[in-house]
């Protein structure tokens, strides 16, 4: 019975946070925003690979990736300025348009470079819902629950990572490319239209902030985002950096079926680890959840230098792997938490820049995956050392979190 009351208590906070019609709402959007994202590369892979060379197919999906970083904190502050709803409205108008250009460019046998530039133009312009999904979270779930909702979008992010490219994959090679775009766009679609609606504020309901259509120095101007921006780029340089070296080690034992599941393992210990911190359904305070995250880093470092151990015996490395997960869903959803509080005045209020913080977030972290990729390509040759390589990146976002966090706990910064 003790079991079962614990349980009961650790689930308390996700109850109340979902007990909220608006919330519950927005935790659909939620699903609706992610899945796509996790569907996208593959998709784009596949699509691209129709009648064209996988060197052609990675370029696409290269072009995506680089568009998106390129133009996501520019997204994110014209969210700001004109309205969430009416910025991702048009941004997938256009999206749509570009998908469908690469999709019939695909079928038709069209020159690289054109589908490359359809790939391109679709990542400059692709609705910004994941930032817009953390300011939503930010600005309408309760403050004792705002861990609670950034833990809940961070295991909804790894499980549309896990479940997306299994989708995709089963329409695009079971039935046909077109399929796997036509669901992608729906569910952006689907996701705009309830983000959208939950973005307008109503009588007696939170919402984001009124549209600021002044300029101003913009988000970049909080010392405690900028340093916000290098630990996140460690961090995802660290996560990118752990999945080209399992890659290369399951490739070095002649085992590249087990990439798959091991991946998958990390992603399934970071939901874990995700849900577990939001049954504590506490730690509203930029200060406390500032003194948090570099106690979680430094736990992802640990994890991922027991993996670098384990590896040097593989049947021990299917083990590690969720382990080396544990921390990493609890550091994400503390870092894009503090992100959010970094884009508020001290009042709490919003500033107004909450979107296009998450923008830039977003881009830094897309840019540190690039890196981690590249770093951990070069030593993919001895995968030990390239998971060595990922558990100092993970070391380092640690360290740089322990400094940004005197900035937080005095709430200077902010």
């Amino acid at each position: 019975m003790s079991v079962i009351s614990e349980a009961a208590g650790a689930a308390g906070p996700y109850r109340r946070l979902l007990g909220e019609p608006a919330l519950r709402g927005l935790a659909v959007a939620d699903v609706c925003a992610r899945l796509p994202q996790g569907m996208v590369a593959i998709t784009l892979l596949l699509v691209a690979a129709t009648h064209a060379s996988m060197t052609t197919a990675g370029l696409v999906v290269a072009g995506y990736t680089l568009g998106q970083a390129v133009t996501g904190p520019l997204r994110g502050r014209l969210a700001d300025r004109y309205g969430l709803e009416r910025v991702c409205a048009a941004c997938g108008c256009g999206y749509a348009v570009a998908l469908l250009g690469l999709l019939a460019g695909s079928l038709a046998g069209s020159p690289a470079w054109l589908l490359v530039a359809a790939a391109a133009a679709a990542g400059l312009i692709v609705p910004p819902l994941s930032p817009g999904m953390r300011s939503l979270w930010s600005a309408q779930a309760p403050c004792t629950l705002r861990q609670t909702a950034f833990a809940l979008d961070a295991a909804v992010f790894d499980l549309a990572y896990l479940t997306g490219p299994v989708v995709a994959s089963a329409l695009a090679v079971g039935v046909a490319p077109a399929a796997a775009v036509g669901l992608l766009l729906a569910l952006t679609g689907a996701a705009i239209v309830m983000i959208g609606r939950r973005s307008r504020p109503a009588a007696g309901e939170g919402g984001l902030a009124a549209p600021a259509r002044r300029g101003g120095p913009g988000p970049l101007h909080s010392p405690a985002l900028r340093r916000l921006l290098i630990t996140g780029g460690l961090l995802n340089a660290a996560l990118s950096a752990t999945e080209v070296a399992l890659t290369g080690y399951v490739r070095q034992h002649h085992a590249l079926w087990a990439s798959g599941p091991l991946l998958a393992g990390v992603s399934a210990g970071s939901i874990v680890g995700s849900l577990l911190l939001g049954a504590r359904g506490s730690g509203a305070l930029a200060g406390e959840t500032g003194r948090r995250l570099p106690r979680l880093l430094a736990c992802y470092a640990l994890g991922l230098a027991a993996l670098t151990a384990a590896s040097l015996y593989a049947p021990l490395i299917a083990v590690a792997a969720p382990l080396a997960g544990l921390f990493l869903g609890p550091s994400l959803a503390t870092l894009f938490n503090l992100a959010s509080s970094a884009s508020h005045g001290a009042s709490g209020e919003a500033a107004g820049g909450g979107t296009e913080a998450q923008g830039w977030l977003n881009s830094v972290m897309n840019g540190g995956a690039a890196a981690g990729a590249a770093l951990a390509g070069a030593a993919a040759g001895q995968p030990v050392l390239a998971l060595a390589l990922a558990a100092t990146l993970a070391a380092a976002a640690a360290a740089s979190s322990t400094r940004r966090r005197l900035t937080f706990g005095s709430g200077a910064g902010r």
